[in-house]
């Protein structure tokens, strides 16, 4: 589509544009893929005039500018007020450039919200576009300010696979009878009698999506996009991580049941009972929230009288310390007075399909949808491998 436009004269542009714009006031008839498709085409035409008045306004700056002799000195004449010339830079951090830039965004449909650019304004904006483009203003803060925050320290410590289909594991939980044995020469070993169950996961859908209006949108700043597809990103990562405590919650996926722990004392002989419940090989990690890390763990005392709980002197905002040698991670998502105790990569992590991002834009509205999309599922591989206590 971008290519026939290119080909299209303005006048045939705005033609079409006032069409589209007709048929936008009286949709009925259309289907909505139909109104879709036009509502595309209309923010492709809008798109492609702005950028052809743009590129004819900033011609015409730089035909100025180089009719001034301006381009491509680096140093711009400023007129005092008694009239004695000063050279000064103006470059992206003046406040010409900026009061230009914010002018230069705020253009629709070739009119100037903000005014038309003075003097100075245009020579600073010309000067610093000159060979780099629209660079944003110093002053300007290219950011979002986040709010909600993003945990997800077990999914991200736990062994991740991938597959896209079928997943059913066997569980060797027990041998009954029949484990290795000396046996006289010649003698056969004992029946085997081992116990197995499955680990099989069907997988759950996760989204998460985010309505911009269009005036949103025009406002936004140039990391706006990026940072909405870390945003759902981040946000399906959360979910995940709630699935994973709701599957070692579960009987059948997640921790067993002589392993759950409740009413425990957060003392010396409490944490020491909790480790020795945790079977298999690895490093043991501990997952609970910012209140019970700071109000629970962090003031057990050995029998020696000192401190179980080491804070972490490094700045990180998961890891926030050690007791007893294994790491103590914060995550908000976990309950009041509830720890999650065991060997991180005993859980397996399926993403069946990792993140598919889509964007789409509603024909009525006009509003941008940007959804996230992940197929995922997780179990306990040993059901003994990690506890999960509640302290009194």
């Amino acid at each position: 589509m971008k290519e026939k436009l290119k080909k299209m004269t303005i006048a045939e542009l705005q033609k079409r544009q006032g069409e589209l714009q007709a048929i936008g006031k009286n949709p009925e008839n259309r289907t909505a893929e139909e109104l879709e498709q036009l509502a595309e085409e209309r923010q492709a035409i809008d798109e492609e005039l702005n950028e052809r008045r743009n590129q004819a306004n900033l011609d015409v700056l730089r035909r100025a500018a180089v009719a001034n002799g301006t381009v491509p000195v680096t140093v711009l004449q400023s007129r005092q007020t008694e009239g004695q010339g000063e050279e000064r830079q103006m470059g992206a951090d003046s406040p010409e450039y900026r009061t230009a830039w914010l002018k230069r965004m705020a253009v629709r449909d070739g009119v100037a919200l903000f005014g038309e650019l003075n003097e100075n304004e245009q020579r600073a904006f010309t000067h610093t576009t000159a060979n780099t483009g629209a660079v944003v203003p110093t002053v300007t803060m290219n950011r979002i300010i986040e709010l909600v925050e993003s945990e997800y320290p077990l999914y991200a410590d736990a062994e991740k696979s991938a597959m896209t289909s079928g997943f059913q594991i066997p569980r060797h939980k027990a041998i009954a009878a029949g484990d290795a044995a000396a046996t006289a020469e010649g003698a056969a070993n004992a029946d085997e009698q081992d116990t197995f169950d499955y680990l099989a996961l069907a997988g759950v859908e996760i989204k998460k999506h985010i309505v911009i209006s269009r005036k949103m949108k025009w406002q936004s700043i140039d990391a706006f996009e990026d940072w909405i597809v870390r945003h759902i990103s981040e946000r399906i990562g959360v979910a995940k991580e709630a699935r994973i405590i709701a599957q070692l919650d579960n009987a059948t996926y997640g921790i067993d049941a002589a392993n759950v722990m409740a009413s425990v004392a957060c003392d010396d002989e409490g944490i020491r009972s909790v480790l020795a419940k945790i079977k298999g090989q690895g490093e043991v990690r501990w997952y609970a929230n910012q209140g019970t890390i700071w109000n629970k763990l962090a003031g057990v005392d050995t029998t020696a009288g000192d401190k179980a709980f080491i804070p972490n002197p490094m700045v990180d905002p998961v890891t926030q310390g050690r007791i007893y040698g294994g790491l103590v991670k914060k995550d908000n998502n976990i309950a009041d007075n509830v720890a999650y105790v065991g060997i991180p990569r005993q859980i397996l992590a399926n993403n069946f399909e990792e993140l598919f991002i889509n964007h789409a834009m509603d024909p009525k509205t006009f509003e941008d949808i940007v959804a996230g999309y992940s197929l995922f599922d997780a179990g306990l591989e040993n059901p003994l491998s990690f506890v999960k206590v509640t302290f009194q």
